[in-house]
């Protein structure tokens, strides 16, 4: 093997470095501060408490017509109903 020159150390120790410092920049991120969780629990759970019940999907007033929901046999046009 040949001499390796100082600068490729040198850059390979900045490279590592550098990844550590990065590692530790998004396990910081993936873990933010417990004032600030605290705070976002406590506007969720305020939230939840003042929201009214028009939000829940309800069950259908009308029955469903099954029939329509089948599937046809051929591409013929749907026939038009009066109303």
């Amino acid at each position: 093997m040949g001499k390796v020159s100082e600068g490729f150390w040198r850059f390979l120790a900045a490279v590592m470095l550098f990844a550590v410092c990065w590692s530790l920049w998004i396990l910081y991120q993936l873990n933010p501060p417990v004032v600030v969780t605290r705070a976002a629990f406590e506007a969720a759970a305020k939230a939840r408490a003042t929201q009214s019940a028009k939000g829940i999907i309800q069950p259908a007033t009308v029955p469903v017509d099954t029939a329509k929901l089948k599937l046809t046999e051929s591409l013929a046009a749907p026939p038009i109903e009066n109303r």
